[in-house]
């Protein structure tokens, strides 16, 4: 995997004008309000120079969107500020929708504007106060690598800044700690630990007694880059996606008499839920919905693997 430093801006560049066009299909859907329409953005790639704090691009400055890319310590950064005026009120305050939204967006500019030898551990987008703020907290020294990238809908324009590398880059929209916040913490730091042998007591105190230890119970992975490395390997890998809109079957006969123009009618309703499929598994099921002029599926519910249970007998004697 390439080094996320201000070297490889020539690779940026080039992913970013070979990834433009579907960057501002991604930009255009996520920041569209519920009920609003859609506006189409196009992206224009200038050349990379040179990030400097003293010297910021114009209109970066107040509040905006901070898109955060995280590629192992290191992380990118794309920024908009509000000045744009391509940037929808909701942000400020997303529900659950908005929150999916923009996790999608960040996860999808994650492969469009990086080079494809870099793999995203993990990506978060959300609202900043100060921008300039959050791209000091996430570490974006003078000297860091700068694409500008200028986002153009309507008779609106604004600049799309992305980044790196951010020595702290979850710290970008992480807000910082309010000061009995930070006492707490501190508080919390110095405090003695446990003792670790006093976690095994229990674990002795069953098996001294003839039954079997209680299981320990993993703490849930909340973030890819918690995971080793074959298994992060794994995420690169393809698969067929498909969605099963209805199924039935016919005779070979049926078959053999279907031409242009005919009509194959199902027992399944218009309203019906459809199925995506992984290969030929089904793994989830939503609702048909428009995107721009495209089709697409919103999931509703995922749907969980059938269980086999065998019976495990201990041979007598």
């Amino acid at each position: 995997m390439a080094e996320l430093s201000p070297d490889i801006a020539d690779d940026v560049i080039a992913a970013c004008q070979a990834g433009a066009e579907e960057a501002a299909g991604a930009l255009s859907r996520a920041l569209a309000g519920e009920g609003e329409s859609e506006t189409a953005l196009t992206m224009t790639v200038g050349e990379a120079a040179a990030f400097d704090p003293e010297a910021l691009p114009e209109g970066l400055a107040g509040p905006g969107l901070a898109i955060v890319m995280i590629f192992g310590d290191a992380g990118a950064v794309a920024v908009l500020p509000a000045a744009s005026g391509l940037l929808p009120d909701w942000l400020r305050a997303p529900d659950a929708t908005g929150e999916s939204q923009l996790s999608t967006l960040a996860q999808e500019l994650s492969m469009l504007l990086v080079p494809e030898t870099l793999f995203a551990d993990d990506f978060q987008a959300a609202w900043v106060d100060d921008l300039p703020a959050a791209l000091a907290r996430g570490g974006v020294a003078a000297g860091a690598g700068l694409a500008p990238l200028t986002l153009s809908g309507g008779d609106k324009s604004g600049g799309l800044t992305l980044v790196w590398p951010a020595a702290t880059p979850r710290a970008v929209i992480a807000a910082p700690p309010a000061e009995g916040d930070a006492a707490e913490a501190d508080a919390e730091a110095t405090a003695p630990q446990a003792d670790p042998s006093a976690d095994t007591a229990p674990t002795h105190a069953a098996s001294a007694q003839g039954g079997p230890p209680p299981a320990r119970r993993r703490a849930p992975i909340t973030d890819m880059a918690e995971l080793p490395n074959y298994a992060r390997s794994l995420l690169r890998v393809e698969v067929p996606v498909s969605v099963c809109l209805a199924t039935k079957k016919q005779s070979i006969g049926e078959i053999a008499q279907l031409g242009p123009g005919a009509i194959i009618t199902f027992e399944k309703s218009c309203d019906d839920r459809i199925q995506l499929l992984i290969g030929n598994e089904p793994i989830a099921q939503g609702e048909a919905v428009k995107v721009g002029e495209k089709f697409g599926l919103q999931v509703t519910e995922m749907i969980l693997p059938d269980e086999d249970f065998k019976t495990v007998r201990r041979d007598a004697g």
